[in-house]
């Protein structure tokens, strides 16, 4: 009997379609998920535009918290740790006892009672306002035929009558520095922002009863006697060795303006002006600037009439960029914002390693990245991500300015100086809307360099010698 062998059955067209179709799906259902996540992505880029065109401060905002977020405070072998020193018997105004006569909870007798110490430095409960009543004289000279008039070496005005009583030039530079150098990070805390603040936190702490109109104008006639000593600053800054520079958005009544702000180690100049050109560099840093002028890569810094300058342009704010770039993109083109991060970071390191490196150790290593910083951005490199291509092109304009800061020892590689010097002034912009007129902008601007840079002086005595007649105040720059 004949047993026939049964054959594999072979799918038939049918199930081989129904096949396909459903590889076919698969891979669509993959790219709408991935098109999906593209989607999700730019649309909170959207959103984080939206919100920086109302408030600068929204780029610079976290995407997620940092896992291991670095302790506060003095690290261990930074800086020099004391305690607060104890009172002299001198300075101890007053001493107040609290006596045990017995244990508080039972009544029962003590013995090896000690002694304990504590010192408390409060301000007083009620501290009295000092007026002072200057006598003046005037005469008539027979010689040169003129009205004569004495007048108090302390004296800030002469006006007499209704405009005789006046606010002392010590009450005007405690509110000029509450208003433009001490700005509160919270408007409900009454110091700094509006001069509404000022006045209720003066007649709180003092019961000086005065209009913030008052105190507004105070602080344009202050500005106009810094004045003389915010050109002193400006001519410093155009003589500096190293300058940072850098801008926040900035409103004059409904305006849009720019705050600036020019610093270098010791002193800040701020510039408040209705542009964004490079019109205010060469303003405050004249147009023979000699000095290496540090910045991000804004258009401003980059002008023709500035191309002879020395430059040094931020690592960080490179970075920044290739971090967001690097969290975009995917594949092969992900490959070279890693490249350029690693390059950048050990730019920082080997800067912050030179004075313990051997000099031709740190020669060796600084070519070493000097060749591949090229190699990286280099015209032959095909690269074929659009956004590479046009960060690669960004990177070889500003190639001269990228590595100078291993070379120049009192160089930063950031630009990190001028965003703290504009910290106080976006918190201003916060709690108290910027300025109102073109003269409030530019008594802000005198006002607020001149008071951020005699902190090395003391702030208060500084201003009083500002104003007084007899007083010259000290210059503001250290002589080298």
């Amino acid at each position: 009997m004949s047993h026939k062998r049964n054959k594999p059955s072979q799918p038939s067209t049918k199930e081989q379609r129904i096949g396909e179709l459903e590889e076919q799906l698969t891979r669509a259902l993959a790219a709408i998920e991935k098109l999906k996540r593209q989607n999700e992505l730019l649309h909170a880029e959207n959103e984080e535009l939206k919100r920086a065109g109302k408030r600068q401060a929204a780029p610079f905002a976290r995407r997620k918290l940092v896992e291991h977020p670095k302790r506060p405070g003095r690290k261990a072998g930074q800086g020099k740790f004391s305690r607060r020193e104890q009172p002299t018997h001198r300075q101890v105004d007053q001493t107040k006892k609290a006596k045990l006569h017995g244990c508080p909870d039972c009544g029962g007798r003590l013995k090896d009672i000690h002694k304990h110490e504590q010192y408390v430095t409060d301000i007083p409960e009620t501290i009295r306002l000092v007026t002072t009543r200057y006598v003046t004289y005037s005469g008539y000279c027979v010689d040169c035929h003129k009205r004569v008039r004495s007048r108090h070496p302390e004296q800030t005005s002469q006006a007499t009558g209704a405009a005789g009583v006046l606010v002392g030039p010590r009450a005007k530079a405690l509110a000029a520095d509450l208003k433009h150098r001490l700005p509160a990070p919270v408007p409900q805390v009454q110091v700094g922002g509006s001069y509404a603040k000022v006045s209720e936190t003066l007649n709180d702490a003092f019961g000086m009863q005065v209009s913030r109109s008052g105190w507004c104008q105070a602080d344009q006639r202050l500005a106009k006697t810094g004045r003389p000593v915010y050109q002193e600053l400006i001519e410093a800054m155009q003589c500096s060795s190293v300058v940072h520079a850098d801008e926040t958005g900035w409103r004059i009544g409904t305006l849009s303006a720019w705050l600036w702000a020019f610093t270098n180690q010791e002193a800040p100049v701020y510039a408040i002006r209705d542009n964004r050109s490079s019109d205010v560099v060469v303003e405050i840093l004249g147009g023979k600037f000699h000095g290496i002028q540090a910045s991000d890569c804004f258009l401003a810094y980059d002008d023709k009439r500035l191309k002879d300058w020395l430059k040094q342009k931020c690592l960080l704010h490179l970075l920044k960029d290739l971090k967001e770039m690097e969290e975009s993109k995917t594949g092969r083109a992900v490959q070279f914002a890693q490249q350029l991060t690693e390059v950048l970071q050990a730019a920082l390191q080997l800067k912050a390693e030179k004075t313990g490196l051997d000099p031709g150790i740190f020669a060796q290593r600084a070519q070493i990245l000097e060749t591949q910083l090229d190699a990286l951005i280099s015209r032959q490199r095909n690269l074929k991500d659009r956004e590479n291509v046009r960060f690669a092109r960004r990177l070889r304009k500003h190639r001269p300015h990228l590595l100078r800061c291993l070379y120049m020892d009192g160089l930063d590689a950031t630009n990190n100086l001028a965003e703290r010097q504009l910290r106080p002034g976006v918190i201003i912009r916060k709690t108290n809307g910027c300025n109102r007129s073109k003269v409030g902008a530019q008594t802000h601007s005198v006002l607020t360099s001149v008071l951020v840079t005699c902190r090395q002086h003391s702030i208060l005595d500084y201003m009083v010698s500002l104003q007084q007649f007899g007083k010259t105040p000290p210059s503001l720059i250290r002589s080298p």
